[in-house]
């Protein structure tokens, strides 16, 4: 399965801090929202591949968290 997304990271700060959508559009507009887009990369698009629901999960929460996004 692929998970795609749009993301933007931001420049100076915890990456959890970035911005992540599901649209190019509602990435930019949640930019627009903040009101420090300066503070962002531009929105990029990002996909995950996966087998199951558990593949998923155990990518987000297991050791190096986020180990094959991008």
């Amino acid at each position: 399965m692929k998970l795609t997304y749009w993301v933007a990271e931001i420049l100076d700060g915890e990456r959890s801090e970035s911005i992540v959508a599901r649209t190019r559009h509602e990435c930019e507009q949640k930019l627009l929202a903040y009101g420090s887009a300066e503070k962002y990369a531009a929105p990029a698009k990002r996909s995950l591949l996966y087998e199951d629901a558990f593949d998923l999960f155990e990518m987000v929460t297991g050791p190096g968290a986020g180990r094959g996004m991008g």
